[in-house]
């Protein structure tokens, strides 16, 4: 007879590495954080609640949203092009129907949605304080909503969506991208909320509309002013609600610290967010629960939606309840904070039951800290600090994702605390984004310098300004890679699936047989002919999806929000913000210069290989052709190495298809504009419809990441790799003032081995390093802290691993979460040393 000791063998083992942890919490953060941990243990959760007019012809889900989502293209359509989808099909039978009133479909779709949006919120999702260590309200706003449509607004709308749905899957699967107008990516005007109140709004809208003459009442701007007064009654009604729940708990509570806190809770609620918030604690309630009613809303949680400069327009409350007055302690308002965190975090519940809680990547409900004033001077102040210390305490968590702005005049203190945090972390507890350099491109799409100072982040990294800007800052995601091919073919598509796409079809240009090219330069002007009609391409695309949701979906409720929208009477998504623009992400930089470089290296320039050679050699597959594979992969220049041939070349391959985003404009009025995010896509979709390479590349394999070096390509160490991405985004001219080519910011994450901030010798020359980032580096820098023996270790035992984050690309993930190939993605890239 076997004996098993169970205890023994039902003993987690340790891991052999050890991961960074939460630290320094107080009973209350911590208990908090554990709390949500438990997932699916809990007994309260924020997934999915779907709503319905409960008519035949509803739409629930409006899949255009996820268009940027290439991995859920299968959930949108399976059996044909006419079929709704799992999504569609499973959310509109769960939805629970609303009752209407009596007039509902008298309205406009504006004043529809307005209506249902106010009955979801008030009278079918309950109001919950999630439990005794809360300290702020604001528990489900995870939905899907019917967009409201009558059944003629139904039937054109689905028509228009199936052509876009074919045209944007054509796309993608052809291997140029992915495309769509989406939701979230925004920071709406949370500060004048916190300083003036809804009311301010509410009024704002009322006087607007009263000074409307007689014919725009009863038309389009009618309509929509009426909707966003509607809306902007919402959070009143929505915190007298909690307020009275808070009052119920307190009548059941026999702590008489709790009953303290449920009655202070309750007064908040009963002035903020309708009145100005007057301490630290009504400000935090404020930014919560008109933050949350904007995902509920958009039934979009939490994807870029963003808080933009958060410890200076609540540092006033702050500096007087914590420092002048002493009305809260210190650690009450990290307290406060740290509920905060709990929610923001608790957008992951949309799906929960997919995964790890369905997290896949961070939502990125981005808070911006520090960053320079109008005249350069730093704007660090104690409640930056104070955000730093919860943002390390609570770590590793997703939510929310803070970016730290740094300049030239930022504080030794600062940078300090900053290098602490990383040397502590795996992958990056926040983005560092460079003021100089970002500030130079939002003046570039036509901020004036006396504003563009004061912009903020969203999503991933992407530069907008705050309150008035909706940028769809990842709406446009073309693989430049793409135009290689087309090169080579003439503009022939080359992938083909013989169902969406043709091998040989003609999609490009036509420019001229490349195996008839003599020069260098008649290979190049042929790619900058493709590489523009890939952006043309992509525009046009995406202007059926633009115009598509400008006719469509309406939200008043943010649109309230968004400075611009008001005094036009026009809603968010039909061109209402004062600054309108659309970003172009493209993807595959580093792939796409390096097989430039390698063509003009061994083709034109040493004649090793013909233009034939090397179509064979990639349309095999490099099978059979391993020594010229070698030879592309090694014996070509390289961008990254801060070499100035390789580099001006990447500098003008960058310009090329960079200035051809501005010649465009969407059917709403919103200016398209460059950016470089790549989010996951040189990991994931577009890759795998991406042949073989020039640079070496395999067929499938993963493309370069954002404006990244091709992984292994760079050699010469970080400081090389950052000199070469400033000149790419186009250094600076003569007088020291810097050149982007990107407004919406460029992605830069780059691997550092663990050892170079063991002592303060090296975090000194980390420091050095970062300064150097700032003179000559790019918009913003994502460090990921790594030892490749751990991550290979957590891939053996991902059990022992499961918190372990790492840098993707501009989000964090948890390493044992993510599919294999993108673990070895990461373990291969090069990681450095000072």
């Amino acid at each position: 007879m076997i004996n098993i000791n169970r205890n023994q063998d039902n003993r987690k083992e340790e891991p052999k590495f050890p991961i960074a942890e939460p630290h320094d919490l107080s009973p209350r953060s911590k208990w908090l954080r554990n709390y949500y941990f438990k997932g699916l243990k809990r007994g309260w959760n924020n997934q999915y609640m779907p709503f319905t007019t409960g008519t035949d012809w509803d739409i629930v889900f409006h899949e255009g949203d996820f268009y940027v989502s290439p991995d859920v293209y299968s959930y949108i359509q399976i059996l044909g092009k006419n079929d709704k989808g799992v999504f569609a099909s499973s959310f509109r039978s769960m939805a629970i129907p609303i009752e209407l009133p009596d007039d509902f479909w008298e309205l406009s779709l504006p004043e529809r949605r307005a209506i249902f949006f106010e009955k979801v919120m008030l009278d079918y999702i309950p109001q919950e304080i999630i439990s005794e260590n809360d300290l702020i309200a604001g528990g489900r706003f995870n939905t899907q909503l019917s967009k409201c449509f009558n059944e003629e607004e139904a039937k054109e709308y689905w028509k228009k969506n199936i052509k876009n749905r074919e045209a944007v899957f054509k796309y993608h699967k052809s291997g140029f991208g992915n495309l769509g107008a989406t939701s979230g990516h925004i920071i709406p005007d949370y500060e004048t909320v916190v300083k003036e109140g809804f009311k301010y709004i509410y009024e704002k809208a009322r006087k607007t509309y009263d000074n409307l003459s007689e014919e725009e009442k009863s038309g389009s701007k009618g309509e929509e002013l009426r909707a966003m007064m509607i809306s902007a009654e919402i959070p009143r009604e929505l915190a007298k609600k909690y307020a009275e729940e808070c009052r119920k708990l307190k009548e059941d509570t026999f702590k008489p610290e709790r009953i303290q806190e449920l009655e202070q809770m309750s007064r908040n609620l009963e002035r903020v967010p309708w009145e100005p918030a007057e301490t630290f604690w009504q400000g935090v309630q404020t930014v919560w629960l008109i933050h949350m009613l904007v995902m509920a809303e958009e039934s979009y949680p939490g994807a870029g939606l963003s808080f933009g400069r958060l410890d200076q327009y609540l540092w006033d409350l702050y500096k007087k309840d914590v420092i002048e007055q002493k009305k809260i302690t210190k650690e009450f308002a990290k307290e406060i904070l740290g509920s905060f965190w709990f929610h923001c975090n608790t957008t992951y519940d949309a799906m929960i039951k997919a995964g790890k809680q369905g997290i896949t990547s961070a939502f990125g409900q981005i808070i911006t800290l520090s960053g320079c004033g109008p005249n350069g001077e730093d704007l660090t102040n104690e409640l930056t600090y104070t955000m730093l210390e919860v943002i390390d305490s609570w770590y590793p968590s997703l939510e929310p994702k803070p970016n730290v702005r740094i300049h030239r005049n930022s504080p030794d203190k600062l940078l300090d605390i900053l290098v602490d945090m990383i040397a502590r972390a795996q992958g990056s507890p926040f983005i560092l984004n460079f003021d100089e350099r970002s500030i130079a491109g939002m003046i570039k799409e036509g901020i004036r310098k006396e504003e563009a100072w004061n912009y903020g982040v969203v999503g991933c990294l992407e530069n907008t300004m705050q309150g008035n800007d909706r940028s769809g800052t990842v709406n446009c995601n073309p693989n430049l890679t793409k135009s290689i091919e087309l090169t080579l073919w003439n503009g022939q598509n080359m992938p083909g699936d013989n169902i969406i796409t043709k091998l040989g079809e003609q999609i490009g240009p036509e420019r001229g047989d490349a195996e008839k090219f003599q020069t260098w330069e008649d290979f190049y002007n042929a790619w900058k002919e493709q590489v523009r009609f890939i952006i043309k391409y992509t525009v046009d695309l995406n202007n059926m999806c633009e115009e598509l949701r400008g006719d469509f979906i309406r939200t008043p409720y943010l649109s309230s929000m968004v400075r611009g929208c008001i005094e036009q009477g026009l809603d968010i998504t039909n061109g209402g913000p004062e600054l309108r623009f659309i970003t172009v992400e493209g993807v595959g930089f580093a792939t796409t210069v390096d097989s430039l470089l390698a063509i003009k290296k061994l083709v034109y320039e040493d004649k090793k290989y013909t233009i034939a050679q090397i179509k064979d050699a990639i349309m095999s597959d490099f099978k059979g052709n391993e020594i010229m594979q070698t030879y592309l992969r090694n014996k070509a220049p390289k961008y990254g190495n801060d070499e100035d041939d390789a580099d001006e070349l990447a500098r003008m391959v960058m310009e090329t298809w960079a200035e051809e985003c501005w010649i465009y404009k969407t059917p709403t009025n919103h200016q398209y504009r460059p950016g470089m995010l790549s989010w996951n896509y040189w990991a994931g979709a577009d890759a795998s419809y991406t042949i073989a390479t020039p640079n070496g590349r395999n067929n499938g394999s993963f493309l370069s990441n954002a404006i990244c070096p091709t992984d292994g390509a760079d050699m010469k160490g970080p400081t090389a790799v950052t000199n070469s991405v400033g000149k790419t985004l186009g250094g600076k001219i003569e007088s020291g003032e810097y050149i982007n080519y990107l407004p919406n910011g460029a992605s830069h994450t780059i691997t550092f081995n663990p050892s170079i901030i063991r002592d303060p010798e090296h975090k000194e020359k980390f420091k050095a390093y970062l300064r150097g980032y700032i003179e000559n580096g790019g918009t913003a820098l994502q460090i990921n802290m790594l030892d490749v023996k751990m991550l290979k270790d957590a891939q053996k035992n991902p059990e022992n691993y499961t918190n372990l984050l790492v840098r993707v690309t501009g989000y964090n993930a948890y390493f044992t979460a993510i599919g294999r190939e993108l673990q070895n993605e990461i373990i291969a890239r090069e990681s450095h040393r000072m």
